[in-house]
């Protein structure tokens, strides 16, 4: 409930504080002495526009089941400033928490009375159907969280797809290799003992072709000493060559042995591998190892992406969850259905008690299927005869606050309900009509209500009146609570003129209206 309201430097209010109860509220007051300004303080807090003086400051208190919510904003240097219980806030924040638990309806505001999801709200909760709604909202949502997933798996197919071949060529480039990091340390190792071998082959093959052309000199000399028959020559020393070649022979045989025995073809497969790793190295600038460590993981991504999620089975899941969907739709549809007839006539009922006697209300529903069911819940209405048409286009500020009064007997709302010249154009036995209905709706919820009429002000649990004084040049409003006697000097006020006849009336109204 709204426990207090704090004007500083509003308009022509210097400074005033309003303590409401839990019931009917009242606020009345002489034509032109501000008795809607606590309307324009709340239109202020929630955040509207104006030209507001510097200083201007409006408070409110609330009391949510125990908790106190203070909300604040002011006028600094010109700028807005709000406060939520003393701290900095935004006045998206607090227009959000005040319209919460405020429902505003002034004579010439369009107010939530007007939106749709606001007819519903009071149609669903006349017919009692909130929790079968509730349901119908779980299940939308679940059709729409399957919905998006098989979506996004259909998605996510094209784009694994994608994925797999570009990883699937990736891959072949690399595993073309078909080595490890170590079998690669051995082919370059391999491949640098065969290079070692053919240097040391090439120098010990040159050895003996040097020491092969001295022994051809010594055959040679052997020859020619023999031809010429030199005497002096010893037999020993043209042994000589024979003993040298068969030495050269065995150390060949001895040395051959040793050296790394390789093929061309080898030497070529070596080369090859070789080649392709540096390639890879060069394109992916990066070492044999760490490319090696890439081929694993994509391995890796390629094994996940070949496990494809099963859309067959989030379909049936799907067409399961549309059938219970459909099937709460028509159950609620049905309640909604059943219920219009005598919802629209108690409105009719109360609309004619408040002195509407020619208009006429329609429950219509347009098809629309979401989250809140197959249809559009709309209220239509007319004064006078006219065709049914929405409220927003047809009805003037006095019949929608008589209409959003007519829902809410029928449907109490649970935040604080600010009307504002409810009463315009009623007055005889209609207003008293009319009190007694704000009075019984005030047990259900807070009210706080401006008006003219005596028989309504005759109805409240907490009177308001505004006064306008004038201290120096400077014009003053002042809000003050009457007392028992006060209260009754004001209705007999609005009666027309304060004599006893009218006290003795004001007194009998109180207890008329208060007899509900």
């Amino acid at each position: 409930m709204l426990v207090r309201i704090s004007l500083e430097n509003f308009f022509f209010i210097k400074g005033e504080e309003l303590y409401f109860d839990k019931g009917l509220n009242v606020i009345t007051g002489e034509t032109g002495t501000g008795k809607s300004l606590t309307v324009s303080s709340l239109l202020f807090l929630m955040g509207r526009e104006g030209d507001y003086p510097e200083g201007t400051c409006v408070e409110a208190e609330f009391d949510l089941e125990g908790e106190q919510v203070i909300l604040r904003r002011e006028i600094v240097k010109g700028r807005s400033r709000y406060y939520l219980n003393g701290r900095g806030s935004t006045r998206k924040v607090v227009e959000e928490v005040l319209t919460s638990n405020l429902l505003l309806q002034g004579q010439n505001d369009r107010t939530k009375i007007l939106r749709a999801d606001f007819q519903r709200e009071v149609y669903d909760r006349f017919v009692g159907c909130l929790e079968l709604r509730k349901a119908v909202e779980g299940a939308y949502e679940e059709v729409l969280e399957l919905e998006e997933k098989l979506r996004s798996i259909n998605q996510r197919k094209i784009e694994r797809e994608v994925r797999k071949r570009l990883i699937s060529e990736e891959l072949k480039q690399i595993e073309e290799v078909g080595l490890t990091p170590e079998e690669y340390e051995l082919v370059k190792k391999r491949l640098e003992e065969i290079n070692l071998a053919e240097k040391v082959n090439s120098l010990v093959l040159q050895g003996f072709s040097g020491i092969e052309m001295s022994l051809e000199g010594l055959k040679t000399l052997k020859k020619v000493l023999r031809e010429l028959g030199i005497i002096g020559v010893s037999q020993d020393h043209t042994q000589i060559p024979q003993l040298l070649e068969d030495y050269l022979a065995d150390l060949e045989r001895d040395l051959r042995s040793k050296l790394i025995s390789y093929s061309q073809e080898e030497l070529d497969q070596l080369n090859e591998k070789v080649y392709k790793v540096q390639r890879l190295e060069r394109k992916y600038r990066k070492d044999y190892q760490d490319i090696y460590r890439h081929m694993v993981l994509l391995r890796e991504e390629l094994q996940k992406l070949e496990e494809e999620e099963d859309a067959e089975l989030l379909e049936r899941e799907l067409n399961l969850k549309r059938e219970e969907l459909y099937r709460l739709y028509e159950e609620l549809s049905n309640k909604r259905l059943l219920a219009k007839e005598e919802f629209e006539k108690k409105v009719m009922e109360y609309l004619k008690s408040m002195g509407l006697e020619g208009a006429s209300f329609k429950v219509f529903f347009e098809r629309k299927e979401g989250r809140y069911g197959k249809e559009q819940v709309r209220f239509l209405f007319s004064s006078y005869g006219k065709d049914e048409r929405e409220i927003s286009e047809v009805a003037s500020g006095g019949e929608i606050s008589r209409l959003s009064l007519a829902f809410f007997m029928l449907s109490p709302p649970t935040q604080t309900y600010v009307l504002d010249e409810v009463d315009t154009g009623i007055s005889g036995r209609t207003s008293i009509k009319l009190a007694k209905l704000l009075k019984e709706l005030s047990k259900k919820t807070q009210l706080i209500v401006i008006t003219h009429s005596p028989a309504i002000a005759s109805a409240s649990d907490k009177h308001f009146t505004t006064k306008r004084e004038t201290i120096g040049d400077i014009p003053l409003i002042r809000i003050v609570e009457l007392s028992g006697e006060e209260k009754i000097e004001e209705i007999a006020r609005l009666m027309g003129t304060v004599n006893s006849k009218t006290l003795e009336g004001a007194k009998e109204l109180i207890k008329e209206v208060c007899s509900v």
